[in-house]
């Protein structure tokens, strides 16, 4: 939806904001504002996609929002408040609680157990700053805090590289975090709010495959209903997780349009038409063919976006970059993608081999991947799609999906029968009906395989000189264009 910064404990605080909001000019083209009140600024550059609210909103506090709260209706529709704006509706309330007595961090704590939505988001109040990021990270914040010359200082922003630029090192907020910083004394507040949703034990397991079925159905078929917009696109690998997304939507809108991209001759791409010609879908599908100098002329703004020269951060950003960059060109500003279904649902080879060890065993291993699909993979997708200034949305990783799948057996999701494995059994059976069994059943190659990237990234490698034998040779050949092109906050 948008970037976020703010700054406080320091006379240029205004200065500062204004410039981390210009190093995020690309998530928020359409507009930016800044909210200063003495030694503390928030900013926001805004993508609309919701409503046409400018930020910082301000009455009591102000608030910035990166995100969509996607239940904003139904929370309107309980006050009684007309709005066409997510953000307006979530200024509302917590100002509502602050006007009540509450502290600003336990007003934000309150209004976000109701929420069901993907956000990071900052309100400052009376000598309080708080700091927000939703339960799976979905969004992206970025923070640092310290002890200034004269008082304490906190500064904040949507990406690394926004802080970087005003000399600051930057850690990820935790994903599921509450913060709230007190700018007169320096001290910090942690809070869970009640039922609000942290990756955790579901109070009922799902045992019996018709019930979880049943349940995790009509999760899926909201989620997705929630998120879908008339400017929205699925990017699209004729995998189970795109093509069930692709035939649930095109119930809802039988136009939408879906998004290839790969070599000619890839996996992916045949993949993709013939996915799509199964669900009789042939004639929304758009594909892009990729070319080695395309891959190469791209790979330096992959690196920067992603603030990353790890292979496999890069070597998987690049197809999602390119699938962001031309479903923007073809008018969208959202796109569906699947992530989040193989970390719920057991779709990883080696959840065959922690299924193997126990079925508790996959159940902490499934824990674990949601307590870490942030930092793997969340806030890569975000910011590469957001350089194209296209939002990132989830279905799969949905407040009440994430629910149902952790509540769901682990027996269900990796299925041993007569010695061979079925990952993500549950899922691929929630879409019998809805997918052909030649494409259901089938398994899928990861992105940068399946696309032919990884292949012109090892050769862009040894031709520039990098040894493949020797190792490393595609990272080294990442370092050598991040340091061309002197992306200063890499080495932060």
């Amino acid at each position: 939806m948008c970037g976020i910064a703010g700054v406080f404990g320091t006379p240029e605080s205004n200065m500062e904001v204004k410039k981390m909001l210009a190093a995020l000019g690309h998530r928020g083209p359409d507009a930016c504002g800044i909210y200063t009140a003495g030694d503390l600024s928030i900013g926001n550059t805004l993508l609309k996609i919701t409503g046409d609210m400018p930020q910082p909103l301000t009455g009591k506090g102000a608030l910035v929002l990166n995100g969509e709260i996607f239940n904003f209706l139904e929370l309107a529709a309980e006050i009684g408040m007309k709005t066409d704006s997510d953000t307006e509706l979530l200024f509302s309330l917590i100002e509502n609680r602050v006007k009540e007595g509450s502290t600003p961090i336990d007003a934000v704590c309150s209004v976000l157990s109701k929420v069901n939505g993907d956000y990071a988001l900052a309100y400052a109040c009376d000598r309080e700053l708080v700091l927000a990021r939703d339960p799976s990270g979905i969004k992206p914040l970025f923070y640092c805090s310290g002890k200034g010359d004269e008082k304490p200082e906190i500064a904040f922003a949507s990406e690394k590289k926004a802080l970087a630029f005003i000399g600051r090192k930057a850690k990820p907020f935790p994903q599921g975090g509450i913060l709230g910083f007190n700018t007169e004394s320096g001290e910090i507040t942690e809070k869970i709010p009640e039922g609000y949703l942290k990756i955790k034990s579901p109070e009922k397991r799902l045992y019996a495959e018709k019930e979880a079925l049943s349940h995790l159905r009509l999760a899926l078929e909201k989620a997705l209903e929630l998120r879908l917009t008339p400017t929205a696109g699925i990017a699209f690998s004729g995998g189970i997780d795109s093509t069930f997304l692709a035939a649930l939507a095109k119930r809802i809108d039988p136009e939408i349009s879906l998004y290839a991209v790969g070599l000619p001759d890839s996996h992916d791409i045949a993949q993709a038409e013939s996915a799509a010609e199964a669900i009789g879908m042939k004639e929304n599908l758009k594909v892009h063919f990729l070319s080695p100098e395309e891959i190469e002329a791209v790979v330096p703004e992959v690196i920067y976006a992603t603030e990353s020269t790890d292979p496999m951060t890069v070597a998987i950003g690049i197809p999602l970059y390119i699938v962001a960059k031309t479903a923007r060109e073809d008018g969208k500003r959202v796109l569906l993608t699947g992530q989040g279904a193989d970390e719920l649902f057991g779709g990883y080879r080696r959840h065959e081999e922690f299924f193997e060890k126990g079925p508790e065993v996959l159940d902490r291993e499934i824990y674990s991947d949601l307590e870490k699909i942030s930092k793997i993979n969340l806030e890569r997708d975000d910011m590469v799609t957001m350089a194209s200034s296209v939002e990132l949305r989830v279905p799969f990783l949905d407040k009440e999906v994430i629910k149902t799948g952790l509540a769901i057996s682990p027996e269900l999701k990796v299925l041993k029968k007569n010695g061979y494995y079925t990952r993500k059994y549950i899922l691929r059976k929630v879409a019998e009906g809805l997918i052909p069994p030649e494409i259901l059943w089938k398994e899928k190659k990861a992105m940068q395989y399946g696309t032919g990237v990884q292949k012109v990234l090892d050769r862009l490698a040894r031709d520039s000189g990098f040894s493949k034998k020797q190792g490393s040779h595609i990272e080294k050949y990442f370092i050598q264009i991040a340091s061309e092109k002197n992306f200063e906050f890499m080495n932060e």
